[in-house]
């Protein structure tokens, strides 16, 4: 359980590094060049004057945070845990256009272009043609150049055929310092086959998701 909280904690501020940018750069590139700066450096000193205890914590403390960043995004910024951590719910479809207000993390896209994007507000419904959508509302935060760039504010998008979703696996998700009920949903797309997961303090909100979508799937 600490180990998770630990990983999640950790992958929140690799996601932050990932996502804001300082100009150009994104931070989490500039972290690591930095790191390898001072690790090079530190290995020289120590090199040249003789190998001290500081010499090798400046050595391995950067490379750690590289370690970390690197691991962080294999993951994408997701701890996940199957698990039957949602009750089972047994109650109608869900009518049209309900909304279900949920956090996401998938590749999200608008406008043709696509970001992944991780436990982010996301508003859950399906349509009359029985066709999912997912709307994730970015507010992209920017101070004097610092942060996520202004063109990704607004809304981005996922929409799901119930034919098209390959495996629902229930769990829980850690981000942060919170651990939150969640659903993988793998899917299929033209290009691959991919994952969305959707996250709620509420499990009920989750486990209608999961009956929901379960339910569509077997229908003709």
């Amino acid at each position: 359980m600490i180990a998770c909280r630990l990983l999640g904690l950790t992958n929140a501020l690799a996601y932050g590094l990932r996502r804001a940018k300082l100009g150009f750069v994104q931070l989490n590139i500039g972290v690591v060049v930095l790191c390898l700066l001072l690790a090079g450096y530190s290995g020289l000193r120590g090199w040249l004057a003789g190998l001290t205890v500081v010499h090798g914590f400046f050595m391995v403390v950067p490379l750690l945070v590289i370690f970390v960043l690197i691991r962080a995004e294999i993951h994408h910024y997701v701890l996940f845990r199957p698990g039957h951590a949602t009750e089972a719910v047994e109650t109608a479809l869900l009518p049209p256009e309900t909304k279900l207000f949920l956090r996401g993390s998938g590749l999200f896209e608008v406008s043709n272009m696509h970001r992944y994007l991780v436990e982010v507000p996301v508003v859950f419904w399906a349509t009359e043609l029985s066709e999912y959508v997912l709307a994730a509302k970015v507010r992209a935060k920017n101070v004097l150049g610092l942060g996520v760039p202004a063109v990704e504010r607004g809304w981005w998008y996922i929409f799901l055929e119930p034919r098209r979703v390959r495996r629902i696996v229930r769990g829980e998700l850690y981000f942060g310092l919170r651990r939150r009920a969640a659903v993988c949903i793998s899917y299929e797309t033209e290009r691959a086959v991919r994952a969305v997961y959707l996250s709620s303090e509420d499990p009920r909100q989750v486990a209608l998701v999961v009956h929901d979508m379960q339910s569509r799937a077997r229908t003709p």
